[in-house]
């Protein structure tokens, strides 16, 4: 897919530079890619420590390896 992405000189120099890519598409194509990956970063440090969980993983190990065949 291709667009068209209206960037200053000084912008394309600076995203080829934090890229280390030598070519214009491929260093806006890679920023682009870090920007999405830091805003799932972003989305998963927020919601850090507000998943509840059940601290019973003891006992359901328990009751796993109770019902397997493997032995313990």
């Amino acid at each position: 897919m291709s667009i068209t992405i209206e960037m200053t000189p000084q912008e394309i120099a600076a995203l080829k530079h934090a890229t280390k890519l030598d070519n214009d598409a491929e260093a806006v194509t890679k920023a682009a890619q870090e920007f999405l990956r830091l805003s799932r970063l972003r989305e998963l440090k927020a919601i850090s420590g507000k998943v509840e969980f059940d601290d019973n993983w003891r006992q359901q190990e328990k009751l796993e390896l109770d019902q397997s065949d493997f032995p313990h």
